[in-house]
């Protein structure tokens, strides 16, 4: 049976420092989009606040992030963002991203890898499977 994963889903009202001078979204601002959606994620879907992620036995890092820009994000515009742990590949989380404006367009798309880091040696390591099984929905018995 295939797991099902948990979706994350936050929105945000884009903000006059965020565009650049065509009235869109700058470029890296996306990016900071889909990290901070992420991280308010594992807040509010895992319990993993910043003092709590301070705490465990290993940090979480973006090795990579691959953005499609769709159509542009502009001032004053609610749009919301969606993401999900695909699948790991030992060290690696890929996590699928999403972002919508308010009626449901496409704005952008992102694939974000996600490194599992032991805080002890400081190199990437497998993501154990306790804390995999927190990006998933419960099995029913």
């Amino acid at each position: 049976m295939a797991k099902v994963p948990i979706v994350y889903k936050s929105t945000h009202r884009v903000k006059f420092s965020e565009l650049d001078p065509y009235n869109h979204v700058s470029t890296g601002i996306y990016a900071t989009y889909y990290a901070d959606h992420r991280m308010e994620g594992l807040r509010d879907y895992v319990g993993w606040d910043l003092e709590t992620l301070g705490t465990l036995p290993f940090m979480v890092w973006v090795r990579r992030m691959e953005i499609d820009f769709l159509r542009p994000a502009r001032g004053d515009q609610e749009i919301t963002i969606t993401s999900f742990v695909r699948e790991f590949r030992g060290p690696d989380a890929l996590i699928e991203c999403a972002m919508v404006d308010s009626r449901g367009n496409n704005v952008s798309r992102c694939v974000m890898t996600v490194a599992h880091v032991d805080k002890e040696t400081s190199r990437s390591s497998d993501w154990p499977a306790d804390v995999m099984a927190l990006f998933f929905e419960k099995e029913a018995l």
